[in-house]
């Protein structure tokens, strides 16, 4: 696929999006810039089209999505018992970097709020998405335009190095105006609650309308984490290839003296530095400076919290290209928004508390009963198991023989939601070389589904396996497949979640003593 770039400063924006709206509408993916980072935009209403987005970038499917609208007409085919906040705040705040968490309806696909009850909804206050978004006359769901956990884009070039070839638009409209992404408000908490800091704050919110809502730091609660009703909360995000850490001077040392310290210890490595104007003028006088191989890119002292935000992704993304090994970013306390994103794109300085995180992938044959239940309840297993280890497991799910797309089956979904477990939001992937690559272990559901991909890939034999391979412990566990419940009962469907739990309670005893944990 050729990807198109328009950029719309070369002549008049309305023609020149014409093409790019009328894709959107027709299910195709395309790229544009909004006044806080690129999306990655695809029509709301078109499943196929939402689920493409999950497989670009290789996004959760329990990470849901903002939708975009061109502004408040149409809300209420979207949102229901909408609060009277939502008004105020939407005539203080928009168009503008603000997010409303409401209430859905059904006129969305369940794939676009993971599966939840409520919907993100934002009214992009950007002079192209607006226009864009006016033309296309749909809802746009438009995470941002990166391979997630990979900095987000704040200038279309970021968007191509990371989807030439697999978009067919990238809407170029120069870099971004604030660089990082909106705030999330909760309005369906009995108090409001800001779930992702941005520019407009808590102390925003109350000066300009009178209404008050908790601040970032005082709003999630541990169900939050376990089931993310906003984008931003669970996962590492923003991280670059370079190892990245925080940097901050105090009442006793400076920044200066903090980073010359930091330099002694990382002497063998090649360093990017992320901090201000005025203290790289003072740092690179230092003889130590001088004597290192390091990259800069620097951020105004004059207005800390709006540059290091806006500059941030940009910043990474540059430093990564230039093949630092290691980071250093200055820390701005006060900026709530800047320091939250900052703190998911760093790694620990300790290197015994750093997390390493392996890929567990099951695979069946259509990806709707078996490998889905699987991997579901592998995570639930271990989210309860994991907490002290240092390996950090996760699993994914895949078809031999389906299409993107399938919901998981009406029984899966009862089933497992007997324990609390929902996958609603769970939609079916084809299996590819890609997934393969990237697994650490695949786990088959039978021995034919095994040996079909050894075959396919001699290379990698050692670590496929049926599950029941996986799990065996001293003849505890047989070597029998796990059959298919599709088209049968309920009740055949309980019997394989039964076989699963337990096979999937021995291979977590497996590959942690593996892992040496």
């Amino acid at each position: 696929m050729k990807t198109e770039v328009v950029r719309v400063s070369t002549g008049n924006a309305t023609e020149l999006l014409q093409a790019p709206a009328s894709a959107l509408c027709q299910g195709e993916i395309v790229a544009f810039p909004t006044e806080t980072v690129y999306g990655l935009g695809a029509n709301a209403l078109i499943e196929a089209a939402v689920q493409q987005i999950f497989l670009l970038k290789g996004r959760p499917q329990d990470n849901p999505l903002i939708v975009h609208l061109a502004d408040k007409t149409k809300i209420d085919q979207l949102a229901k018992n909408i609060p009277q906040e939502f008004y105020q705040l939407y005539e203080a705040f928009c168009p503008g970097p603000l997010t409303f968490i409401l209430e859905k309806t059904d006129l969305l696909p369940e794939i676009v709020s993971a599966g939840l009850s409520t919907v993100a909804v934002r009214f992009p206050d950007q002079r192209v998405s607006q226009e864009l978004l006016r033309l296309a006359d749909v809802p746009v769901v438009a995470p941002s335009a990166n391979i997630s956990g990979r900095p987000s884009a704040t200038r279309a070039s970021h968007v191509l190095d990371d989807f030439e070839g697999k978009i067919p638009f990238i809407i170029d409209d120069g870099a971004t105006e604030l660089g990082v992404e909106s705030t999330v408000l909760d309005l369906c908490n009995s108090v409001p609650r800001i779930l992702r800091p941005g520019v407009i704050t808590a102390d925003t919110i109350r000066e300009r309308t009178g209404i008050e809502v908790l601040p970032f730091s005082e709003s999630l609660k541990e169900a939050d984490l376990k089931r993310p009703p906003s984008p931003g909360l669970k996962y590492r995000h923003y991280a670059p290839d370079a190892k990245v850490i925080q940097v901050c001077g105090d009442h006793e040392r400076s920044l200066e003296t903090v980073v010359l310290g930091v330099l002694k210890q990382l002497s063998d490595q090649k360093l990017g530095l992320f901090i201000n104007e005025k203290s790289w003028d003072k740092l690179r006088l230092q003889a130590d400076i001088e004597e290192r191989e390091i990259v800069e890119y620097l951020f105004s002292a004059e207005n800390p919290h709006g540059s290091a935000a806006h500059e941030l992704y940009a910043a990474l993304r540059a430093l990564d290209a230039a093949g630092v090994d290691v980071i250093l970013a200055e820390a701005v306390p006060g900026a709530e928004a800047y320091m939250n994103r900052l703190d998911k794109a760093c790694v620990s300085e300790n290197p015994l508390e750093q997390e390493q995180v392996k890929k567990i992938l099951f695979v069946c044959t259509g990806n709707t009963c078996r490998s889905p239940m699987a991997a579901a309840l592998f995570n639930a297993y271990a989210e309860e198991k994991q907490q002290a280890s240092q390996i950090s497991w996760r699993a994914l799910s895949a078809g031999l023989h389906t299409m993107d797309g399938l919901a998981a089956s009406d029984y899966t979904v009862s089933v497992l939601h007997e324990l609390g477990i929902d996958i609603s939001g769970h939609r079916s992937v084809q299996l590819t070389e890609e997934l393969l690559a990237e697994a650490d272990i695949i786990a088959t559901m039978t021995r034919s589904q095994r040996d079909l991909l050894r075959a396919f890939l001699p290379e990698q034999e050692s670590k496929i396996r049926t599950l029941s391979e996986w799990a065996r412990e001293q003849g505890k566990i047989s070597d029998e497949d796990v059959s298919d419940p599709f088209a049968q009962s309920e009740a055949v469907y309980r019997e394989t979640r039964n076989h699963l739990q337990v096979l999937i309670e021995s291979l977590w005893q497996q590959i942690n003593l593996q892992s040496g944990d």
